[in-house]
């Protein structure tokens, strides 16, 4: 978890007073009232990191106004990393306009999972959700992940469903075990295996959640005492697999992890992660789940071995090669 350091550089973050009328403008004028509740239900997650602009309907403006729609999230945390400063102005307009938002600065060197710990330590909810700021919730699918959460064995995770622009359904749930030799599957986006017959997916009206190896950390909700008890995300992860390493640990604990294909949520494209980043958070995956004598083998040579693979993958799929 984030240093006590890092607490106080947060604090003095809080005291910036800027404004900018174009984004506060843009979302509705009334403050929620959250003092009434000792504790609020749901505090929303959002790590905004290298933006250059805000107008124009961008994805983050419309998560924002998605995130802040939902009557069960009373509190939204914004994590404000090396944004242009446009950006920064933008936001912290926005958290004087709202008593129910907080905009919070991680440090430019931190990586996503440190950003997100940080998030969840400003946070005050009984459930923590992560939210990418491309990521745009349908109404009503974070009240369905807490109820499922509320039933499940401890500690828990609950993953929503998330879709493209055209509708069409994105890889946010993993069956099956994870296992050091999942890094591979994760890599080549390659499906799960199937131990039984295939089955018709649920749909996003009717479904129930099912139980999963592990969810998506773009729209992910973990009650705040589990995430404690978790110790958060490992931040040594640089990008990829953070979430990967949450679930696994998750189950390890005796917990439960959830898909809810009811609790869905629109994701804009956002540029993919490639190259020697990619393998590393993987590879540190691989490290950390390995526990036969194959996967120790695997380990040893992980990072290297992925790299390929996701230089491979690029190469077929038409896109230049991996930069190192």
């Amino acid at each position: 978890m984030p240093a006590p350091a890092r607490l106080d550089e947060r604090r003095r973050a809080r005291q910036y007073e800027g404004r900018s009328e174009s984004l506060v403008d843009k979302f509705p004028s009334r403050e929620r009232t959250i003092s009434v509740a000792p504790e609020p239900r749901v505090s929303a997650i959002v790590v905004a990191r290298n933006l250059e602009r805000l107008g124009g309907q961008s994805p983050l403006e419309l998560c924002l106004r998605s995130v802040l729609a939902e009557p069960i999230i009373d509190d939204v945390v914004i994590v404000d990393q090396k944004n242009a400063p446009d950006v920064s102005v933008a936001l912290r307009a926005l958290q004087a306009d709202r008593r129910d938002v907080k905009v919070v600065t991680a440090p430019a060197n931190a990586t996503y999972a440190a950003a997100a710990n940080i998030g969840a330590i400003e946070a005050r909810g009984r459930w923590l959700l992560f939210l990418d700021p491309n990521v745009v919730l349908q109404r009503g699918a974070v009240a369905r992940m807490a109820a499922a959460g509320d039933e499940a064995q401890k500690p828990c995770i609950v993953g929503g469903r998330l879709t493209d622009l055209e509708g069409r359904e994105r890889r946010a749930a993993r069956a099956g075990a994870l296992n050091a030799f999942s890094a591979i599957a994760v890599a080549m986006d390659l499906p799960p295996p199937k131990p039984k017959p295939p089955q018709r997916r649920p749909s996003a009206e009717g479904g129930k959640p099912s139980p999963v190896a592990a969810v998506s950390g773009a729209f992910m909700a973990v009650p705040r005492r589990d995430f404690l008890a978790l110790n958060g995300f490992d931040e040594e992860f640089k990008t990829d697999a953070a979430d990967l390493d949450l679930c696994r640990r998750a189950a390890a604990a005796g917990g439960a992890v959830l898909f809810h294909p009811a609790a869905s949520g629109v994701q804009f494209a956002k540029p993919m992660q490639r190259g020697r980043k990619q393998a590393q958070g993987l590879a540190r995956f691989v490290a950390r789940s390995a526990r036969t004598t194959p996967e120790k083998m695997f380990a040893a040579v992980a990072e290297p071995t992925l790299a390929v693979l996701l230089a491979l993958k690029d190469l077929v799929a038409g896109r230049p090669p991996i930069r190192r």
